[in-house]
């Protein structure tokens, strides 16, 4: 922990709330960063299960939320009955953290992702009327417009997203989507993703061996496969059935190829599979549907040598900051975070949802190894030009002291009111 000039005003203390520990990995490293530059700081989450890793240097975890619901053990499916049991501990969650907040006395409370929306809005309500509130915007559109995506989950979403003091997000899309929202410019604050890096302490539980060699057949038989990588959640907007579409057009053609897609599906896989097993792409095509652990993931980013990204739309990406660290040529789509000036230039950037473009540009990386290298050698100078965790954490820090004071003047106007009108219905 680094030291402070004699008489600086110390660092408001933080509780960084992230129910579901849906950005675990940044959520560690934003910790890791603030604690060491002083900031008294506690992650507040869910129990870990035992694929994950974390190591809370400097900082405090508290696995308030979903103490039965999001075990190792648990379906992560999910029956109705097991939904409405995570909603109910989401409320005995915010309960608990309600509670925490009023004993600890934090300056700022940083939300990172909310639950329940409509509830986390009661909660928050309260807990701002002593500590300030900040909240990270990964996402402008709710969820990405899943259609399986609950009713509860996008319920008083838009109202709950107005009543902070202030906002970090990570790509302009996001702040001009807060401007919409009739948030003013001035209480947004737009920082650049940093990179991520895996830990790498080896595969986890359940982490299998690295996907098998294989030989093509045809006229590139002699020809050593070039490893296509997707990795991360499997969700309608990341496009993976248009990345599968374009491989078994490469396949058609015989191109020297393997892609690999990694990571547990939110929607169903069943017709994809068949499909590529119908095309008799099964060799070329390789689908491992779980939650890849830090270890397995580092390996097969080492293996890859095109990562690709088809998403249909996103915002800020933590799997692009994974891949931006990795070193590898990226495919990408022309949306969010990927066409941000900064980065677009060091990606091979395809319109969003054009199969013929996604195709073109995988056949141009597999069939050359200098244009590989060329975006590869961008890839790793726009690693270069990215912000560290320390200086992202010294910027987050002048948010923290803004919200906090936000929240001073908030408890003076109340005290304020209190004196002048001290009845029973005026004290709290």
């Amino acid at each position: 922990m680094t030291g402070r000039p004699a008489g600086e005003t110390p660092p408001p203390s933080v509780l960084m709330v992230d129910p579901s520990l849906f950005s675990l990995p940044y959520d560690e490293h934003l910790c890791r960063a603030l604690a060491h530059i002083g900031v008294p700081v506690t992650l507040v989450g869910r129990p870990l299960r035992t694929y994950e890793h974390l190591e809370p240097e400097g900082f405090t975890f508290a696995p308030l939320f979903y103490p039965r619901t999001e075990t190792s053990n648990a379906d992560w499916r999910g029956s109705p009955g097991r939904r409405l049991l995570k909603g109910l501990e989401h409320a005995r969650g915010l309960l608990a953290l309600t509670r925490r907040t009023r004993t600890e006395r934090p300056d700022v409370v940083h939300l990172q992702w909310f639950g329940l929306p409509f509830l986390d809005r009661l909660a928050l309500r309260r807990i701002g009327r002593s500590a300030g509130l900040v909240m990270t915007v990964h996402n402008s559109t709710v969820l990405h417009g899943a259609a399986h995506a609950a009713w509860l989950q996008i319920l008083g979403d838009r109202r709950a997203r107005t009543m902070f003091d202030r906002y970090i997000v990570h790509t302009k899309k996001t702040a001009n989507h807060l401007a919409e929202l009739g948030i003013d410019a001035d209480r947004v604050t737009l920082l650049a993703h940093p990179p991520l890096r895996l830990n790498h302490t080896g595969g986890g539980e359940g982490a299998g061996p690295l996907v098998e060699e294989f030989t093509p057949k045809g006229r590139d038989s002699e020809e050593k496969p070039v490893r296509l990588l997707f990795f991360g959640s499997i969700k309608h907007y990341k496009g993976v059935d248009l990345l599968v579409e374009a491989a078994l057009r490469l396949a058609a053609r015989g191109l020297p190829f393997r892609l690999d897609v990694l990571g547990r599906p939110f929607e169903p896989m069943d017709g994809l599979e068949r499909r590529v097993a119908t095309a008799g792409a099964a060799g070329r095509i390789r689908f491992d549907l779980r939650y890849i652990p830090d270890g397995l993931l580092a390996e097969r980013l080492a293996a890859a040598d095109i990562v690709v990204f088809p998403y249909r739309e996103i915002d800020a990406s933590g799997a692009l900051a994974l891949a931006v660290e990795a070193g590898k040529p990226i495919v990408a789509s022309d949306v969010g975070v990927f066409g941000e000036p900064g980065t677009r230039d060091h990606l091979r950037l395809v319109p969003a949802g054009d199969v013929n473009a996604l195709t073109a540009a995988l056949a141009e990386l597999v069939e050359d190894e200098a244009v590989r290298a060329v975006w590869a050698a961008a890839v790793r100078r726009l690693s270069g030009t990215m912000s560290s965790w320390e200086e992202f954490a010294r910027r987050s820090l002048e948010v923290y002291r803004l919200a906090a004071d936000a929240a001073a003047c908030r408890r003076g106007a109340a005290i304020g009111a209190d004196r002048l009108d001290p009845s029973p219905e005026r004290v709290r």
